[in-house]
């Protein structure tokens, strides 16, 4: 018997479906973002390979800031709050690309990444 399988649909509930990826960013620092239920992908486009050494990312409950060889490219209040010791990030495209994982504390859609952002 295949238990509840199915029965998301008749109650109205189910997964959200997955949101496209969206621009952000002002100036020279672009950035793509995209939300899944509870987790935030960001990619962030770097001008030189990189390395750990050369990056500092600081996730708190309510806001982020990212570093790259000094220079601070993303610094504010997010757009909802997430769980900063769950929050990750790693270098993609051998250096080329950051990437930061954060986990917001609900499944609510954000607007956009940064409070008062597109």
């Amino acid at each position: 018997m295949g238990g509840m399988g199915g029965m998301e649909g008749m109650m109205g509930g189910g997964p959200k479906q997955p949101m496209d990826e969206v621009d952000g960013g002002q100036g020279s620092t672009k950035w793509k973002w995209e939300m899944n239920d509870d987790e935030i992908l960001v990619r962030i486009a770097l001008a030189k390979p990189t390395t750990k050494k050369d990056l500092k990312v600081t996730f708190a409950h309510k806001t982020l800031k990212v570093e790259v060889h000094g220079e601070t490219i993303i610094d504010g209040k997010l757009e909802g709050a997430v769980h900063a010791d769950e929050c990750t990030w790693c270098i993609a495209e051998k250096g080329a690309e950051l990437q930061l994982m954060l986990v917001a504390t609900s499944g609510n859609r954000w607007v956009s990444l940064m409070d008062g952002s597109d």
